[in-house]
């Protein structure tokens, strides 16, 4: 009897194999060859998903992308009042509960597309203007917050906390990084 593969979910372990020689090797290190070592599959059967590194890489950067959002589309589902979500998101920016892999690779790839002068959007800014903006909008930030430079300050603070945090030379707790959020969010919400 055939084996039935399911193609969405070997792109997938691909992709995986992918973040982890990114962040034991650098990009530079993911190569075809490593990347299918790292997944145990044949340089062929990646191929097969993938015919082009270019394209591999694409893929493990969205797929890192989609997974951020989901967990961000739950925290926004919670019961959970508002700020409480913006903090729980804002964490999941700084450091996912999955690992610090994602983050490794994510800061791989926008270095690589920022040398290839690729780079269209950053995803962390938008989402950090949009929650903005929808708090605003909702009446939940104080009134006389200049919105375009929270987001530029919100910003900043979460890659310098998460650029911390990958170096592991300044070591920072998880519990100590939610405090200062928690205090910087409530500077700009409304008691």
């Amino acid at each position: 009897m055939p084996k039935i593969v399911d193609h969405e979910e070997r792109r997938k372990i691909i992709a995986k194999a992918t973040w982890n020689v990114i962040a034991r090797e650098g990009l530079g290190g993911a190569s075809v060859r490593s990347i299918a070592k790292e997944a145990n599959l044949s340089l062929g059967a990646v191929r097969h998903y993938f015919e082009t590194q270019e394209e591999l890489l694409e893929f493990a950067m969205q797929l890192v992308e989609e997974q951020v959002t989901e967990r961000i589309m739950e925290h926004l589902q919670s019961p959970l009042p508002p700020k409480e979500q913006v903090l729980n998101i804002l964490m999941e920016l700084i450091t996912p509960e999955e690992n610090k892999v994602e983050m490794q690779v994510w800061l791989e790839y926008v270095l690589y597309k920022i040398r290839k002068k690729e780079l269209q959007k950053e995803s962390v800014h938008e989402t950090i203007s949009e929650i903005l903006h929808r708090l605003k909008k909702a009446g939940l930030l104080k009134e006389e917050i200049v919105l375009e430079e929270e987001i530029v300050f919100l910003h900043a603070l979460i890659d310098g906390l998460a650029l911390h945090i990958l170096m592991g030379l300044v070591p920072i707790e998880r519990d100590r990084i939610r405090y200062l959020l928690k205090k910087e969010l409530d500077r700009i919400f409304v008691e």
